[in-house]
């Protein structure tokens, strides 16, 4: 007769087959919860430097446009007022309105020339201080304008009657911190005179940068509370699993001890089990064969 043995070796329990499978949907939702709030913080990054560089190169069409503008009054001024000396634009109140005009918050345009001995000086600014004859040569600001000055000097003096030019510069404040500034310098048509129109280009994109910050803000807090979500979440869905990983494993231990017992002998051994799922079906199978067996052994000793 053989003896035949079941080898039986443990492995992987049921409770952390569920804690197994519960991590990889966790790490994966978590992943793609990840990736999305990375594409949303992208996105506001994205929509913020978009809408900047547009205004900025709307900002800068429009300080350009000022110049052109101003150039052509100046040029109807000047064709309607011909006794007019450059010397007395700064004493003509109607002229300075013409060629002094505000561009943006801070910003303004001034007119000035190249002269015959190659000096350039500005006949009508803001500034009376540094139009001539108080300013003889621009090029005496440049102690004065200290760092601001190799930037600005650039742009101002690379205009030509046919080519118009702009550009950024750096202008250094009061306080030694430095701001950039646009500027576009156009030539008054039929004369030897320029306009310049510049200001600080974050008049413009102030607006756009400040929406950005909100929106990048908007985008982090939301990040933030949508983690705080998914960890409660995810602690939630932890506990359900846990709590019925356990009640279904202390289920299998039972009914696995209980056959253990029936196999030892102990058939009057009462097998009880509240749940309604399949663990209860099994459990009546056993009972069934528990009394299956009582049956034969009883009917073997009637022979």
């Amino acid at each position: 007769m053989t003896d035949n043995t079941v080898s039986q070796s443990k492995g992987i329990g049921i409770r952390l087959k569920l804690f197994m499978l519960f991590s990889v949907l966790i790490l994966a939702f978590a992943g793609q919860a990840y990736y999305l709030i990375v594409q949303l913080n992208n996105m506001t990054d994205k929509f913020g430097q978009q809408g900047t560089t547009i205004i900025q190169e709307l900002a800068e069409q429009a300080i350009l446009s000022t110049a052109q503008s101003v150039s052509r009054e100046v040029r109807l001024y000047l064709t309607a007022h011909p006794d007019l000396k450059k010397e007395d634009f700064m004493n003509d109140q109607w002229f300075k309105d013409v060629a002094i005009q505000k561009v943006g918050k801070n910003g303004y345009t001034a007119l000035y020339e190249r002269g015959e001995d190659g000096k350039w000086r500005t006949w009508a600014h803001t500034n009376p201080k540094i139009t001539a004859p108080n300013l003889d040569d621009m090029s005496k600001l440049e102690k004065p304008l200290g760092a601001s000055f190799p930037g600005f000097w650039k742009i101002l003096t690379g205009v030509t009657p046919a080519n118009p030019i702009k550009g950024y510069y750096k202008w250094q404040e009061k306080d030694n911190t430095f701001k950039e500034k646009y500027m576009a310098c156009v030539n008054v048509p039929g004369t030897e005179f320029y306009i310049a129109s510049t200001t600080y280009i974050d008049e413009f994109t102030e607006p756009m940068t400040r929406l950005e910050r909100e929106s990048k803000a908007t985008a982090q807090a939301e990040s933030k509370r949508n983690a705080v979500i998914m960890a409660i979440i995810i602690t939630l869905i932890g506990v359900v699993v846990f709590i019925f990983g356990s009640a279904l494993s202390a289920n299998i231990r039972y009914l696995s001890a209980m056959t253990d017992r029936i196999s030892l002998g102990e058939l009057d051994a009462v097998i009880e089990i509240r749940s309604r799922d399949e663990l209860a079906v099994l459990a009546q199978s056993i009972s069934r064969l528990q009394q299956s067996v009582k049956l034969s052994i009883q009917r073997l000793k009637k022979t």
